[in-house]
Protein backbone atom coordinates (compact mmCIF):
# COMPACT_ATOMS: atom_id res chain seq x y z
CA UNK A 1 0.00 0.00 0.00
CA UNK A 2 1.57 3.72 -1.21
CA UNK A 3 2.01 5.94 1.74
CA UNK A 4 -0.29 8.90 1.32
CA UNK A 5 0.26 12.80 2.31
CA UNK A 6 -2.23 14.47 4.79
CA UNK A 7 -2.35 17.97 5.37
CA UNK A 8 -1.06 18.97 8.78
CA UNK A 9 -3.70 21.89 9.64
CA UNK A 10 -6.39 18.72 9.23
CA UNK A 11 -5.16 16.40 12.32
CA UNK A 12 -2.12 19.29 13.73
CA UNK A 13 -1.53 22.95 13.67
CA UNK A 14 1.04 23.78 10.70
CA UNK A 15 4.41 22.93 11.48
CA UNK A 16 7.52 25.23 11.17
CA UNK A 17 10.30 23.52 13.17
CA UNK A 18 11.19 19.63 12.85
CA UNK A 19 13.84 17.50 13.95
CA UNK A 20 16.54 15.98 11.54
CA UNK A 21 16.36 12.06 12.64
CA UNK A 22 20.37 12.05 11.59
CA UNK A 23 20.90 15.12 14.45
CA UNK A 24 17.77 15.22 16.44
CA UNK A 25 18.45 19.26 15.45
CA UNK A 26 15.72 21.48 15.86
CA UNK A 27 15.57 23.17 11.95
CA UNK A 28 12.69 26.02 10.64
CA UNK A 29 10.72 24.80 7.35
CA UNK A 30 12.30 28.14 5.74
CA UNK A 31 15.78 26.94 6.23
CA UNK A 32 15.49 23.30 5.47
CA UNK A 33 15.34 21.34 1.92
CA UNK A 34 14.75 17.75 0.98
CA UNK A 35 18.37 16.55 1.30
CA UNK A 36 18.27 17.56 5.08
CA UNK A 37 15.74 14.86 5.69
CA UNK A 38 14.37 13.00 7.41
CA UNK A 39 12.14 14.36 9.57
CA UNK A 40 10.59 14.12 12.31
CA UNK A 41 8.21 15.41 14.35
CA UNK A 42 9.34 16.23 18.25
CA UNK A 43 5.81 16.19 19.14
CA UNK A 44 4.18 13.03 18.01
CA UNK A 45 7.66 11.51 16.50
CA UNK A 46 5.76 11.53 13.09
CA UNK A 47 7.90 11.44 10.14
CA UNK A 48 7.55 14.89 8.10
CA UNK A 49 8.45 15.75 4.72
CA UNK A 50 9.47 20.14 4.26
CA UNK A 51 7.14 21.46 1.61
CA UNK A 52 7.87 24.81 -0.09
CA UNK A 53 4.68 26.42 -1.06
CA UNK A 54 4.08 29.59 -3.42
CA UNK A 55 0.85 30.25 -2.20
CA UNK A 56 1.27 30.05 1.69
CA UNK A 57 4.25 29.93 3.67
CA UNK A 58 6.90 27.02 4.15
CA UNK A 59 5.91 24.17 6.26
CA UNK A 60 6.44 20.67 6.96
CA UNK A 61 3.71 18.18 6.57
CA UNK A 62 3.13 14.92 8.03
CA UNK A 63 3.64 11.67 6.04
CA UNK A 64 1.45 8.77 6.81
CA UNK A 65 0.12 5.30 5.97
CA UNK A 66 -3.66 4.95 5.49
CA UNK A 67 -6.00 2.55 5.65
CA UNK A 68 -6.96 1.96 1.90
CA UNK A 69 -10.48 3.68 2.10
CA UNK A 70 -10.14 6.17 0.09
CA UNK A 71 -9.46 6.77 -3.68
CA UNK A 72 -11.28 6.00 -6.70
CA UNK A 73 -13.77 3.47 -6.70
CA UNK A 74 -15.16 4.50 -3.12
CA UNK A 75 -18.97 4.76 -3.82
CA UNK A 76 -18.65 1.34 -5.58
CA UNK A 77 -16.89 0.11 -2.40
CA UNK A 78 -19.91 1.29 -0.18
CA UNK A 79 -22.27 -0.44 -2.24
CA UNK A 80 -20.44 -3.90 -2.21
CA UNK A 81 -20.37 -3.77 1.26
CA UNK A 82 -23.58 -3.47 2.23
CA UNK A 83 -24.83 -5.13 -0.53
CA UNK A 84 -22.80 -8.61 0.03
CA UNK A 85 -23.58 -8.15 3.75
CA UNK A 86 -27.35 -7.80 3.39
CA UNK A 87 -27.82 -10.99 0.93
CA UNK A 88 -25.82 -12.90 3.50
CA UNK A 89 -27.73 -11.86 6.35
CA UNK A 90 -30.86 -12.61 4.59
CA UNK A 91 -29.58 -16.07 4.00
CA UNK A 92 -28.32 -16.75 7.90
CA UNK A 93 -31.67 -14.92 9.51
CA UNK A 94 -34.66 -15.06 6.73
CA UNK A 95 -36.97 -13.78 8.74
CA UNK A 96 -34.83 -10.55 9.71
CA UNK A 97 -36.45 -8.32 7.00
CA UNK A 98 -33.13 -7.72 6.26
CA UNK A 99 -33.13 -4.31 3.67
CA UNK A 100 -30.43 -1.66 2.61
CA UNK A 101 -31.48 2.16 2.86
CA UNK A 102 -34.56 1.65 4.67
CA UNK A 103 -35.67 4.58 5.95
CA UNK A 104 -36.73 5.31 9.89
CA UNK A 105 -39.19 7.92 9.74
CA UNK A 106 -38.82 10.28 12.77
CA UNK A 107 -40.82 10.83 15.82
CA UNK A 108 -41.51 14.09 16.75
CA UNK A 109 -43.12 13.27 19.91
CA UNK A 110 -39.72 12.52 20.91
CA UNK A 111 -37.99 14.48 18.66
CA UNK A 112 -36.12 11.73 17.33
CA UNK A 113 -34.94 12.91 13.46
CA UNK A 114 -35.16 10.41 10.66
CA UNK A 115 -32.25 7.68 9.37
CA UNK A 116 -31.49 5.72 6.97
CA UNK A 117 -29.26 2.71 7.75
CA UNK A 118 -26.88 1.06 5.24
CA UNK A 119 -28.18 -2.46 6.60
CA UNK A 120 -31.25 -3.17 8.94
CA UNK A 121 -32.77 -5.70 9.79
CA UNK A 122 -33.63 -8.26 13.23
CA UNK A 123 -31.95 -10.93 14.83
CA UNK A 124 -33.51 -13.09 17.27
CA UNK A 125 -36.34 -9.95 17.44
CA UNK A 126 -34.50 -7.34 18.30
CA UNK A 127 -33.40 -4.51 15.51
CA UNK A 128 -29.87 -4.27 14.33
CA UNK A 129 -28.39 -1.75 12.17
CA UNK A 130 -25.36 -1.69 10.40
CA UNK A 131 -23.57 1.51 8.94
CA UNK A 132 -20.53 1.01 6.35
CA UNK A 133 -17.78 3.72 7.26
CA UNK A 134 -16.51 4.51 3.52
CA UNK A 135 -15.89 7.56 3.65
CA UNK A 136 -14.90 10.62 6.02
CA UNK A 137 -18.06 11.27 8.36
CA UNK A 138 -17.69 13.69 11.17
CA UNK A 139 -17.99 12.81 14.90
CA UNK A 140 -20.57 15.40 15.01
CA UNK A 141 -22.50 12.87 12.47
CA UNK A 142 -21.58 9.61 14.00
CA UNK A 143 -22.79 10.96 17.58
CA UNK A 144 -25.78 11.72 15.70
CA UNK A 145 -26.30 8.36 14.61
CA UNK A 146 -25.53 6.74 17.86
CA UNK A 147 -27.65 8.90 20.10
CA UNK A 148 -30.68 8.43 17.84
CA UNK A 149 -30.82 5.12 17.34
CA UNK A 150 -30.21 4.68 20.91
CA UNK A 151 -33.48 6.63 21.17
CA UNK A 152 -34.78 3.89 19.65
CA UNK A 153 -33.27 0.94 21.42
CA UNK A 154 -31.28 -0.18 18.18
CA UNK A 155 -28.11 -1.85 18.17
CA UNK A 156 -25.43 -0.49 16.07
CA UNK A 157 -22.63 -1.80 13.93
CA UNK A 158 -20.02 0.25 12.22
CA UNK A 159 -17.79 -1.06 9.58
CA UNK A 160 -15.33 -0.08 8.04
CA UNK A 161 -14.87 -1.53 4.26
CA UNK A 162 -11.33 -1.60 2.59
CA UNK A 163 -9.85 -1.67 -0.69
CA UNK A 164 -6.90 -4.15 0.17
CA UNK A 165 -5.72 -5.66 3.57
CA UNK A 166 -4.75 -2.97 6.09
CA UNK A 167 -1.67 -5.02 6.40
CA UNK A 168 1.13 -5.43 9.49
CA UNK A 169 2.81 -1.84 9.06
CA UNK A 170 2.07 0.80 10.94
CA UNK A 171 -0.59 2.93 10.30
CA UNK A 172 -1.93 6.29 11.24
CA UNK A 173 -5.89 5.45 11.80
CA UNK A 174 -8.15 8.48 10.83
CA UNK A 175 -9.97 10.29 13.58
CA UNK A 176 -13.38 8.43 12.91
CA UNK A 177 -11.67 4.86 13.07
CA UNK A 178 -10.04 5.86 16.49
CA UNK A 179 -13.32 6.68 17.81
CA UNK A 180 -14.73 3.36 16.89
CA UNK A 181 -12.09 1.82 18.22
CA UNK A 182 -13.23 3.31 21.45
CA UNK A 183 -16.75 2.70 20.81
CA UNK A 184 -15.51 -0.95 20.29
CA UNK A 185 -13.63 -1.69 23.37
CA UNK A 186 -10.35 -1.74 21.66
CA UNK A 187 -11.25 -2.75 18.32
CA UNK A 188 -12.38 -1.68 14.53
CA UNK A 189 -14.22 -3.75 12.27
CA UNK A 190 -12.18 -3.88 8.74
CA UNK A 191 -14.54 -6.06 5.86
CA UNK A 192 -12.83 -6.92 2.35
CA UNK A 193 -14.80 -7.64 -0.33
CA UNK A 194 -15.86 -11.39 -0.83
CA UNK A 195 -15.86 -11.38 2.58
CA UNK A 196 -19.43 -11.92 3.07
CA UNK A 197 -20.65 -11.23 6.32
CA UNK A 198 -17.21 -11.91 8.15
CA UNK A 199 -15.21 -9.00 9.62
CA UNK A 200 -11.99 -8.45 10.62
CA UNK A 201 -11.37 -6.63 14.29
CA UNK A 202 -7.94 -4.74 14.10
CA UNK A 203 -6.20 -3.63 17.55
CA UNK A 204 -4.38 -0.51 17.51
CA UNK A 205 -1.08 -1.45 19.24
CA UNK A 206 1.01 0.63 20.41
CA UNK A 207 4.32 1.52 18.13
CA UNK A 208 7.65 3.34 18.86
CA UNK A 209 10.64 4.49 16.80
CA UNK A 210 14.18 4.91 17.69
CA UNK A 211 15.29 8.40 18.11
CA UNK A 212 19.15 7.95 17.34
CA UNK A 213 21.83 9.62 19.50
CA UNK A 214 23.63 12.49 18.42
CA UNK A 215 25.63 15.48 20.34
CA UNK A 216 26.29 18.80 19.11
CA UNK A 217 27.51 22.45 19.86
CA UNK A 218 25.20 25.49 20.24
CA UNK A 219 25.91 28.90 19.30
CA UNK A 220 26.70 29.90 22.78
CA UNK A 221 29.35 26.67 23.02
CA UNK A 222 26.73 24.54 25.53
CA UNK A 223 26.89 21.06 24.38
CA UNK A 224 23.85 19.18 23.98
CA UNK A 225 22.88 15.34 23.58
CA UNK A 226 20.08 13.63 22.28
CA UNK A 227 18.33 9.98 21.45
CA UNK A 228 19.76 6.72 21.94
CA UNK A 229 16.15 5.64 23.32
CA UNK A 230 12.79 4.44 22.02
CA UNK A 231 9.96 6.99 21.46
CA UNK A 232 6.12 5.79 21.95
CA UNK A 233 4.44 8.09 18.72
CA UNK A 234 1.08 9.69 19.71
CA UNK A 235 -1.02 8.93 16.11
CA UNK A 236 0.67 5.80 14.49
CA UNK A 237 -0.07 2.32 15.73
CA UNK A 238 0.63 -0.87 14.74
CA UNK A 239 -2.53 -3.08 13.61
CA UNK A 240 -3.18 -6.26 15.74
CA UNK A 241 -5.48 -8.58 14.40
CA UNK A 242 -7.79 -10.66 16.11
CA UNK A 243 -9.49 -13.80 14.80
CA UNK A 244 -12.06 -13.17 11.60
CA UNK A 245 -15.47 -13.47 12.62
CA UNK A 246 -18.86 -13.56 10.91
CA UNK A 247 -21.92 -11.38 12.51
CA UNK A 248 -24.30 -13.84 13.18
CA UNK A 249 -22.00 -14.56 16.31
CA UNK A 250 -22.16 -10.56 17.13
CA UNK A 251 -24.31 -10.18 19.96
CA UNK A 252 -26.08 -6.62 21.39
CA UNK A 253 -24.73 -4.87 24.31
CA UNK A 254 -25.62 -2.00 26.11
CA UNK A 255 -22.11 0.09 27.15
CA UNK A 256 -21.93 2.74 29.13
CA UNK A 257 -20.70 6.29 28.72
CA UNK A 258 -16.97 6.50 28.12
CA UNK A 259 -13.95 8.94 27.50
CA UNK A 260 -10.99 7.39 26.82
CA UNK A 261 -7.79 8.25 28.88
CA UNK A 262 -6.11 11.32 27.33
CA UNK A 263 -8.71 11.80 24.65
CA UNK A 264 -11.60 14.59 24.67
CA UNK A 265 -14.05 12.46 22.96
CA UNK A 266 -16.39 11.04 24.78
CA UNK A 267 -18.71 7.92 23.81
CA UNK A 268 -22.40 8.50 24.88
CA UNK A 269 -24.28 5.88 26.43
CA UNK A 270 -25.42 3.65 23.73
CA UNK A 271 -26.61 0.13 22.20
CA UNK A 272 -23.91 -1.41 20.04
CA UNK A 273 -23.33 -5.03 17.77
CA UNK A 274 -20.53 -6.44 18.99
CA UNK A 275 -18.44 -9.74 18.68
CA UNK A 276 -18.23 -11.98 22.49
CA UNK A 277 -14.40 -12.63 21.70
CA UNK A 278 -11.84 -12.31 24.62
CA UNK A 279 -9.12 -9.44 24.35
CA UNK A 280 -6.11 -11.03 22.28
CA UNK A 281 -4.04 -8.47 23.00
CA UNK A 282 -1.80 -6.90 26.29
CA UNK A 283 -2.73 -3.92 27.97
CA UNK A 284 -5.52 -1.77 28.43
Amino acid sequence: MDNEFYEPENYHPIKDWAKICATNKPIHANEAKKSDGPFYCPDTFEELIVRKCVDKRDHFAYKGRLSSVYGGGESKLHFECKTEICEELKKEFPDGNWKVERLIPENKEKDIKKLTPDISGRINGKPIVIEVQASSLTLPKILKRVNGYYARKVSILWIVPLKEDLGTENFRPRLYEKYLHSMYYGKVYYWIKGNGSKVSPVHFDNADRWIEESHWFEEDGTERTEGGFDKTYKTIFKPNYGKKIDLKDFISYEREEFTPENEDKTVPKCLIFKDNMKKWWKGK
